[in-house]
C-alpha cells in the first residue's frame, strides 16, 4: 500500500489442499465479470495468488470491494465450495496504519521456489506459463473507471459481502504485531439493558 492508501495490485490469497478446486471458481467468477488475472502458485506450493493489476494506484478500499465482489459472487454461484481455502485480500486493510509498511506478501517469480516449479505464474491446466516475464506483461491493467463501474453494480445489487472499514482506534494500537491476521480483535461487552425485541426492515 503507497502512502496515499492506495495500491498497484489486488491479490486474493488462497491456501490449502482445496486451492486449485478454489481457485478455479474464482477464475470462472472473474471471467464472467471480465476481469483479467494471473494466476501464481505460492512459494510453498501448496496454495495459489490471483493478481489484477490496475493502470494506476487505486484507493485500497475499492480494491478490497473489487476483491469482496469476486468472492462473493464465487460463493453464490458455487455454494458447495465454501472457498476453505480463502486467507485474505491484499491489500489486508483500507487504511494505512500511522508508522506501518502496509501488508507484506511474497512477489511471485523468485528463484528458489520456482527451481521446484513454485512462486511461477500458471496457464488454464494449472502448469507454469511456458514465458514467464512475457505472460506478466501480456496482462492487461485495470482502468480505475472499470473498477469504479464494476463495484458500483456490485454495491447496488448488494454484492459487496465482508469489506471490513478499519476501526479508528487502530492508529493509535501500540502492539499492532500482536493482532490476529483478521486485523479483529476480542469486542468488550456492550453495557446497559437491550431491547427485548428488534424490527427489521428489508430492501431490496
Amino acid at each position: 500500500m503507497l502512502l496515499d492508501e492506495s495500491c498497484w495490485f489486488l491479490a486474493i490469497d488462497l491456501d490449502k489442499e482445496d486451492w486449485r478446486q478454489d481457485t478455479q471458481a474464482v477464475l470462472e467468477t472473474c471471467g464472467k465479470i471480465g476481469l483479467p488475472i494471473a494466476v501464481e502458485r505460492s512459494r510453498s506450493g501448496n496454495g495459489a495468488h490471483i493478481w489484477m493489476f490496475f493502470e494506476e494506484p487505486i484507493p485500497a478500499r475499492l480494491a478490497r470491494n473489487l476483491g469482496s465482489h469476486v468472492l462473493t459472487e464465487t460463493m453464490e454461484s458455487r455454494p458447495d465450495l465454501g472457498l476453505r481455502s480463502y486467507d485474505r485480500l491484499f491489500p489486508n486493510q483500507d487504511t494505512l496504519p500511522k508508522g506501518g509498511f502496509g501488508n507484506l506478501i511474497a512477489l511471485p517469480l523468485q528463484q528458489g521456489p520456482r527451481k521446484c516449479g513454485n512462486s511461477m505464474f500458471l496457464n488454464a491446466a494449472f502448469e507454469p506459463q511456458t514465458d514467464q516475464w512475457a505472460f506478466l506483461a501480456s496482462v492487461p491493467r485495470l482502468a480505475r473507471g472499470t473498477v469504479e463501474g464494476i463495484v458500483r453494480e456490485a454495491e447496488r445489487k448488494g454484492a459487496v459481502i465482508g469489506v471490513r472499514v478499519a476501526e479508528a482506534d487502530e492508529e493509535e494500537d501500540p502492539t499492532p504485531w500482536t493482532a490476529p491476521p483478521s486485523r479483529r480483535r476480542v469486542s468488550t461487552a456492550i453495557p446497559g439493558p437491550l431491547p427485548e425485541t428488534l424490527e427489521l426492515v428489508l430492501g431490496h
